[in-house]
């Protein structure tokens, strides 16, 4: 996370024991989310998108 950018990025990965294979990607904005659910997509041939919670508490000044 820069400064500038109010964007964060993630991978999601199954749980697999020995090979850690990447389930999806997504990003969200920040400023925006303090409580909430963000839609994964879809990635390769898997039909479930899948959703992750995201909840921000923030204390004191970020920058």
């Amino acid at each position: 996370l820069q400064k500038d950018d109010d964007t964060i990025y993630f991978n999601v990965y199954d749980t697999d024991i020995g090979d850690r294979n990447s389930i999806s990607i997504g990003k969200f904005k920040w400023k925006h989310v303090f409580d909430e659910w963000v839609k994964l997509p879809a990635k390769l041939d898997l039909s479930s998108h899948g959703e992750i919670h995201v909840i921000m508490n923030f204390i004191g000044s970020f920058f």
